[in-house]
């Protein structure tokens, strides 16, 4: 999901460059830094607006980075914080944030991001061009064996301390590329050399994660 994708990408690169210029003594990032639970609840608050509806998971993502950002900052005392974030994933797990459920899309333009949990996802879309997939500490599937491809078509696969599974028709050419950072992603397909097969490409980003293209499910 793109705007996931961009808050993590933006969240990284302000990171990198606070660091960057508190090395050649421009700024002092230290007080900057302390501030990083807001790329918590941003997270949070940007799945929702992506999803374009309030869920559980999100919620709790926000509330969590919420909770850390009144810790470092020194708004509250006692030791309360921790106990609330316990309190909030507890609940999230007995409200059925982790079990996995399927959902069966039409339209390529519906996407899933999980976080915290899992999901599958069936996409059966009679011209798929483009599907986007994202987990977040989580695992996601994305299930394309009932889709078409009149050509060509792509799919952006996030995994950012989860894994994500793409399946694909054993007649597909895959071409897998990306970014792995302390993460991977694999291609366990049926290889075809039939240039006339539809082609999916695959663009996988790997934070900590991996995805892997396969035929059939683990």
């Amino acid at each position: 999901m793109k705007p996931v994708r961009m808050w993590i990408g933006l969240v990284l690169v302000a990171l990198g460059l606070a660091g960057v210029l508190d090395a050649l003594d421009v700024l002092d990032a230290g007080d900057l830094l302390a501030w990083w639970p807001l790329a918590v609840v941003g997270l949070g608050v940007v799945t929702i607006i992506a999803q374009r509806h309030v869920s559980l998971g999100p919620v709790v993502v926000a509330a969590i980075g919420l909770v850390l950002l009144a810790d470092t900052r020194d708004w509250a005392s006692g030791g309360l914080w921790w106990p609330v974030v316990l309190v909030l994933v507890g609940g999230a797990i007995l409200a059925g944030l982790l079990r996995h459920h399927t959902t069966d899309h039409q339209d390529a333009g519906e996407t899933p991001v999980v976080l915290f949990g899992g999901t599958k996802v069936r996409n059966r879309s009679e011209h798929l061009t483009h599907a986007e997939v994202s987990a977040v500490f989580g695992g996601a599937t994305l299930d394309l064996r009932g889709a078409h491809i009149d050509r060509e078509a792509t799919v952006d696969a996030l995994a950012l301390f989860g894994g994500v599974q793409v399946l694909v028709p054993e007649g597909w050419r895959v071409a897998l590329g990306g970014l792995p950072v302390f993460g991977g992603y694999d291609d366990n397909t049926t290889q075809h050399t039939d240039p006339d097969a539809p082609l999916l490409r695959v663009n996988a980003t790997a934070l900590f994660g991996g995805v892997d293209v396969r035929n059939e499910p683990k």
